[in-house]
């Protein structure tokens, strides 16, 4: 069953300073930050997904674009800003497991250290699916060598444009999973990877609404952000446009906060986070 999901009491102030945001660098994260990005105010971080949660806690950034496993083990009392996130309604095409062995089979699996969630995502489903617990090592998924050969591992977890331009062959890794497909079939929801999240006392003004704003002006011009975008991060302009306009979500929905609901009961059940705890919604009130 879903957690309930509660509204926070903490409403919108003026925000002192330059306000800072942090986001991941990869071509899935610019429907959210295009327009943003090289402006004095606010000022755009780039981080991997991991780091996120961290520079959040340390006050480097007032709002950042964060693993959703991370809100359930931060230390800090955290709020979802429901004003964007990334989400897969099926395959992602960028968060693959990639194996020499059928996936049944598995023992231990090198995942990609720039990644909380999409780990959590696999233990969720090899237990669901496979019923395996295997060992999880991670690994630095950038310097690995990609044909197959001894210097990489037999099951690996990768995430990012890295999957799209540096994946492993078929040949050298037959046996391959998409993550999001495969929580499609299991649950029949979209899967959230990262939503904006804020400290719970920290004033974000009107910056909420100017990244909401940001996200449905960019949704107007996917084409064109991929255009620009693609060639930088290895794709190809029409695999970037389809993966930008179609197979990633951007608009925060009620199916996407019981995707995040039912996620967190998983990995709870796992052992993964403490408790399911319910979402803390940020909300602008006067």
């Amino acid at each position: 069953m879903p957690v309930p999901t509660k509204q926070s009491d903490i409403t919108s102030g003026t925000a002192r300073g330059v306000q800072r945001i942090g986001c991941v660098g990869y071509l899935n994260a610019k429907p959210l930050i295009e327009g943003l990005e090289g402006l004095s105010d606010p000022v755009v971080r780039l981080d991997v997904p991991s780091a996120l949660v961290s520079d959040l806690e340390r006050g480097e950034v007032d709002i950042a674009l964060c693993p959703v496993i991370d809100y359930y083990r931060s230390k800090q009392p955290l709020v979802v800003v429901p004003v964007g996130c990334i989400a897969s309604d099926g395959a992602t095409q960028t968060v693959r497991l990639f194996s020499k062995t059928p996936i049944d089979s598995i023992v231990r699996v090198h995942a990609d250290r720039d990644s909380h969630t999409s780990v959590g995502l696999l233990c969720v489903l090899l237990d669901e699916l496979y019923g395996l617990r295997p060992e999880v090592v991670g690994f630095d998924a950038r310097g690995r060598a990609g044909d197959g050969t001894l210097d990489s591992p037999e099951t690996m977890l990768l995430i990012g444009d890295k999957v799209v331009n540096d994946a492993p062959s078929a040949e050298a890794y037959p046996y391959q999973l998409d993550l999001g497909e495969a929580w499609k079939g299991l649950t029949g929801l979209p899967f959230v990877f990262a939503v904006w999240m804020a400290k719970r006392d920290t004033l974000l003004g009107d910056l909420p609404g100017r990244l909401d704003r940001q996200r449905e002006k960019n949704a107007q011009e996917i084409e064109a952000i991929a255009d620009r975008h693609a060639a930088a991060h290895g794709w190809e302009i029409r695999q970037a446009r389809n993966y930008l306009g179609r197979v990633l979500s951007y608009r925060v929905g009620d199916e996407h906060l019981e995707a995040i609901e039912r996620f967190a009961g998983y990995t709870a059940g796992l052992g993964l986070i403490e408790d399911a705890k319910p979402l803390e919604l940020w909300r602008a009130g006067s």
